[in-house]
């Protein structure tokens, strides 16, 4: 069967067999139990395998994808530390929710996940706030990525509870890590961070933490205008129905989606994340300040999360509340239109009602009422009869608007006591059957 590493090589180099430059490495680097970290960058794979060991690192490197680019160096960069196979094989298949745990591989313990999150890259055009990047012309529309990976190697202690070795390899990782894993580097000895090396992972899913809410945040303020929008063209259905941007709508309904998923993805790994720390400090004899503290900062972060999670359900709520406000404004605006066309064929309809009787009895008095002399003058006659059209037709006309008259008004009683109980038995039937609550409050409901 072909490794994961293998296959790996094979994806990234399928399309190219040209070289690339070295690809360079940074990070943060503990020498001494006692001192803090210093920085470093601009090394090879070939540097980091050939300087001095150090208890405690933290290593940046480019992003764990097949890429012809990085693939060479990110292959000898997870021989070097002997990264699972496991953890090549979830980028290999794009995993967005995963924890990953090998133990005692050579003496040491691995952890890994992987993080994927919808972007939405939010830019303002003349003071409206819209989702950039119109893919194919499609307003609110981007199909990128933030991708991110990280894996933990620790070495246990022989005779204490805390760890003799530790290294936090970050694949594709914020620029907003590094500024707090310098902070952290510059102000912590490695001693503190070896007691429980976990803390690394505490400051990464804060920074996943900020992504998700800045993102959850942009998605919502986009949406607020396109929610005042709609709410303010609503009083006027047919000018609000050429102004509806459905495309739009449906776009943001799928970030929302997107996001929704990647916060319930990362909760469920942090959740993993605190679980296997439980196990492993747990199982030692004492807990230090040190452990309890990521413990606690862990059932936090997860409140948080879960705190973004119900506010982007709720923006999907209203969003398809909005999407089915704006079908009903259509809906309105066309039965406007109907209304409208119902109304001038209503009075061609009349017209030719006031004129039919007055047809019908020119064409029963068939015989002329006019007629020319027949003498040189060629004048024109009228017979002494022509009064009996009007004698006829003016109470035919005014008999035909009456009946009309009449058939409208009994025609609008029988529908409004079609849509009326006859009997009390069939009133409390309606009400049990028609969805009414009897045990609803009539009082004022909370907002």
């Amino acid at each position: 069967m072909e490794s994961a590493i293998k296959k790996f090589e094979n994806d990234a180099n399928r399309d190219s067999k040209a070289s690339y430059p070295a690809v360079k490495f940074g990070g943060f680097e503990w020498r001494e139990a006692r001192a803090t970290g210093t920085r470093f960058s601009n090394h090879t794979v070939l540097d980091l395998a050939q300087r001095s060991s150090s208890p405690l690192e933290i290593i940046f490197a480019p992003l764990d994808v097949p890429n012809p680019q990085t693939v060479g160096d990110l292959i000898a960069l997870y021989k070097l530390h002997s990264i699972p196979d496991a953890f090549i094989s979830e980028r290999l298949h794009n995993v967005s929710h995963s924890f990953g745990t090998v133990e005692e591989t050579e003496g040491y313990n691995y952890c890994w996940f992987h993080f994927v999150c919808k972007n939405v890259p939010v830019e303002e055009i003349n003071g409206v706030k819209y989702v950039g990047n119109r893919a194919d012309g499609l307003r609110q529309a981007d199909f990128t990525w933030v991708r991110s990976a990280y894996c933990l190697k620790t070495k246990p202690g022989m005779k204490t509870s805390s760890c003799s070795e530790a290294t936090l390899m970050v694949f594709g990782g914020e620029k907003l890590l590094w500024e707090k894993l310098d902070v952290l580097a510059s102000s912590t000895p490695c001693q503190d961070i070896l007691e429980d090396p976990y803390c690394l992972l505490n400051i990464v899913f804060e920074v996943l933490y900020s992504r998700i809410d800045n993102l959850a945040w942009d998605l919502a303020t986009v949406y607020s205008k396109e929610e005042e929008k709609i709410l303010r063209s609503a009083s006027h259905p047919v000018l609000a129905a050429a102004g509806l941007d459905f495309v739009g709508l449906h776009m943001l309904s799928k970030h929302q989606i997107y996001l929704v998923e990647a916060t319930e993805a990362v909760t469920a790994t942090l959740e993993s994340v605190k679980e296997h720390h439980d196990r492993i400090t747990r199982a030692s004899t004492s807990e230090t300040p040190i452990v309890c503290e990521t413990r606690a900062r862990f059932r936090h972060r997860g409140t948080l999360f879960k705190s973004t999670y119900l506010r982007l359900k709720s923006l999907e709520k209203r969003t398809q509340n909005m999407i089915n406000l704006s079908f009903n404004l259509v809906t309105q605006a066309d039965s406007t239109i109907m209304k409208a066309e119902s109304g001038s064929m209503k009075i061609i309809a009349a017209m030719t009602l006031v004129f039919l009787p007055c047809t019908a009895v020119a064409t029963i008095f068939s015989t002329p009422f006019f007629y020319l002399h027949d003498n040189d003058k060629k004048s024109l006659g009228m017979s002494p009869y022509f009064w009996l059209i009007w004698v006829i037709s003016i109470p035919l006309t005014l008999l035909v608007l009456y009946a009309w008259h009449r058939y409208q008004k009994l025609l609008a009683k029988h529908l409004f006591e079609d849509t009326q109980p006859t009997s009390a038995h069939e009133s409390a039937r309606g009400i049990r059957t028609g969805g009414f609550d009897s045990s609803v409050s009539s009082g004022p409901m909370s907002v």
